[in-house]
């Protein structure tokens, strides 16, 4: 009877998650919506193709444009301390900081390896671990592709027609390994991104609130009702999946012009070198 009992609980907690996730039919335009998953899955395909496709104008990521506006417009500059800090090889140190610093309980990437894992079997792993993400560095050196492939799971929008593309919040499951390697980069910077990033900008930045921008734009308002006050424009603008849209030759070329050096710029050039990704859809893999 006790095993019976098991079996029910454990057969409940497998189809509870399943049932809460299963996609209905998923509409396009007019025509009636498909309900095989190769057929649904092809409709994500183009519609985040469509809103993530960037059109390329022909001067618009051009060396020489590019280095036109960072001349113009980027005063930011790494000390020769800085640069040196963020040069160096990778450490045991920094990787077990890395790891204490990840939250457990996340879903893994396409490998299957948890955080525990990586927890568990940390003074095994470290080694290896530090010579394959310190060997970047040398010439003609990338990441395996496997490394940097990616599950996208779908998650519905609360409150919202689960029957459109565009109401389920895409989220992308990365390998543990390169989270890892993307943490100890981030931790890296941390410590000198208040004097890259402009105050202004207070989301993202360690010691900065978003509500220090309310304060400003009260303070701005009641500026412009003072006598003599010139004429005043307040504009509050959002830019629609603002980093997914950035050029990543920009990208690059902005963290060169900030004196990045070509450890640190080989280390981030890797994590965006031909990534792949495939959307898990009730179970089935997009090609």
């Amino acid at each position: 009877m006790n095993m019976e009992i098991n079996a029910v609980g454990f057969w409940l907690t497998l189809s509870e998650p399943t049932d809460r996730h299963y996609m209905s039919p998923i509409f396009a335009h007019h025509r009636d919506p498909p309900s095989l998953p190769k057929d649904m899955l092809g409709l994500f395909h183009d519609y985040y193709t469509k809103l993530y496709g960037l059109p390329t104008a022909p001067d618009q990521t051009a060396p020489d444009t590019t280095q036109r506006f960072l001349r113009t417009h980027l005063r930011s500059k790494l000390t020769p301390h800085m640069r040196s800090s963020i040069e160096g090889p990778i450490t045991a140190e920094e990787l077990h900081e890395a790891i204490k610093r990840t939250p457990v309980g996340k879903t893994p990437g396409p490998d299957g390896f948890t955080l525990k894992y990586y927890k568990t079997c940390e003074k095994l792993l470290s080694r290896a671990w530090l010579a394959s993400f310190n060997g970047l560095t040398e010439p003609a050196s990338h990441l395996a592709p496997q490394s940097l492939s990616a599950t996208i799971t779908l998650i519905p929008k609360p409150d919202k027609d689960h029957a459109l593309c565009a109401n389920y919040r895409p989220i992308s499951l990365l390998n543990q390994d390169v989270k890892l390697f993307a943490k100890v980069l981030a931790l890296r910077l941390a410590n000198h991104m208040r004097h890259l990033i402009h105050p202004d900008q207070t989301g993202f930045i360690p010691g900065r609130e978003g509500r220090d921008n309310t304060t400003l734009a009260i303070n701005l308002i009641h500026a412009a009702q003072r006598p003599g006050a010139g004429p005043t424009l307040l504009l509050s603008t959002d830019a629609e999946k603002a980093f997914d849209r950035v050029h990543w030759p920009f990208l690059f070329q902005t963290l060169h012009h900030m004196g990045f050096g070509p450890n640190a710029l080989r280390w981030i050039t890797a994590l965006y070198d031909s990534p792949t990704a495939r959307i898990n859809l009730n179970g089935t893999l997009s090609p």
